[in-house]
């Protein structure tokens, strides 16, 4: 049985370029599209448009917001510590009296002579 070496029709073909066909229509139609609608910076600044137009559905308005709103509003931070910081602050309150950690020795060196 052949293995490798000279396949008819195998490979790309010559002439063909990275571009999918897709992605160059993608790009006629990005060129021919009317200056306005190029007026968005970011899917941000766009989703803030239809958000506040009076034409656009509520139901596209609600998802947009939805979506918008982790990159408007950063996340509050948690009232409530975590499994572990709950077990360290339990740790110091029981840690008292006769249960207190040492204190650490005194060092009495004399480094003078």
């Amino acid at each position: 049985m052949a293995r490798g070496g000279y396949r008819a029709g195998a490979g790309r073909p010559k002439g063909a370029t990275k571009a999918s066909k897709q992605e160059k229509a993608v790009e006629r139609t990005l060129e021919a599209a009317p200056p306005e609608s190029k007026r968005f910076k970011t899917a941000l600044d766009f989703a803030m448009d239809v958000i506040n137009r009076d034409d656009a559905p509520m139901d596209a308005k609600i998802r947009l917001a939805i979506a918008a709103m982790p990159f408007q509003h950063p996340k509050m931070e948690a009232a409530v510590a975590g499994k572990k910081e709950q077990k360290e602050e339990a740790a110091k309150a029981a840690a008292q009296g006769r249960f207190a950690p040492p204190a650490p020795p005194k060092l009495a060196v004399d480094n003078t002579r």
